[in-house]
């Protein structure tokens, strides 16, 4: 009798603690998971998710497949992501303009970042450099704004299309700092360099990686850049703000979220798993010469930077008065 007692308090006590750790925990993942990416084959941001994917497939021990959802600003591969079952097997990349910049130029978007997604994990950000040809004879920001205001409308900008980060960017920048210049949107950062360079158009915002071997070769010039602080890549190139727009910031950042309701320890699970790929030298290696510096940051701050970026573009294209039309 007293062993039987003393078993039953046993088999009690291991199903206790099988419920404590969550059978969700305990199992995951059992299976391969899908990586979204609410973009084309090919690019930055294509690249960037079939390294992430390598990573946590590495950490999970479970095979992660990339799945190029394209299209509408990237709102099919959101929409398919928001409607997936909870369970820890979608996840979806997002950078700042299907996580944060959509919800301010799509009126009837068919979801909404904070309400519909669980974030995982912040994965890194890219720096944006202000660039011009060197036949302006523009050499810092000051120069710009002074160049600015001796000519009123004569400068053009160029971005990588309506509504993109580079275009965000450089309207940041006219808010911030009274510039004065006409936007000419192109198909993509390679054009819009390229007509920088060849002084077709006055100045640009663009991602660190685009324009390095353009500012090397002394076709660009760079005169500020949109970081917190200095990059090492180009030591010698003052922030914006120490060029005398104080507070400027403008990044581009990338992040994982999976559907609104995955389990918290499952999402604890690949936070893990993310901060663990994202440490190792050869991950960093490979972002780095993408001009993407790793940062893994916890389902809470990267909620909180959603928040906070989201905030922060609807007031930049309410100002300007951006549409995408």
């Amino acid at each position: 009798m007293i062993a039987t007692h003393a078993w039953r308090l046993l088999l009690g006590g291991l199903l206790w603690a099988a419920c404590a750790v969550g059978p969700a925990a305990a199992a995951y993942p059992d299976r391969p998971i899908r990586l979204i990416a609410p973009i084309a084959v090919g690019g930055l941001t294509d690249t960037l998710a079939r390294l992430v994917a390598a990573g946590l497939a590495d950490q999970l021990k479970q095979p992660v497949v990339v799945e190029n959802r394209p299209g509408a600003g990237g709102i099919i591969g959101m929409e398919a992501a928001a409607k997936a079952a909870p369970d820890g097997y979608t996840l979806i990349l997002v950078y700042q303009g299907v996580a944060a910049v959509n919800a301010s130029l799509y009126p009837d978007l068919p979801y909404d970042t904070l309400r519909d997604f669980a974030p995982v994990a912040g994965l890194g950000s890219f720096p944006l450099v202000l660039v011009t040809h060197p036949g302006t004879g523009i050499r810092s920001v000051q120069d710009l704004l002074a160049a600015a205001r001796g000519k009123p409308d004569a400068l053009s900008y160029a971005s990588a299309g309506n509504a993109t980060t580079s275009h965000l960017t450089m309207e940041l920048f006219k808010n911030e700092s009274g510039l004065d210049a006409m936007h000419v949107p192109y198909k993509g950062e390679g054009p819009a360099n390229t007509d920088v360079a060849g002084g077709q158009v006055d100045i640009a915002f663009s991602s660190l990686a685009s324009v390095a071997p353009l500012i090397r070769s002394g076709r660009l010039v760079a005169l500020g850049i949109g970081t917190p602080g200095r990059s090492p890549v180009l030591p010698a190139v003052p922030t914006i703000a120490q060029s005398g727009i104080a507070g400027f910031e403008a990044i581009g950042w990338y992040g994982l979220l999976a559907p609104a309701g995955t389990p918290p320890d499952i999402v604890a699970r690949l936070a893990d798993a993310v901060a663990h790929a994202l440490a190792q030298p050869a991950a960093r290696d490979k972002l780095d010469a993408l001009g993407v510096t790793a940062q893994a940051t916890s389902p809470a701050e990267f909620g909180r930077q959603i928040q906070s970026e989201t905030n922060k573009w609807r007031q930049v294209i309410q100002q300007s008065h951006i549409t995408l039309n």
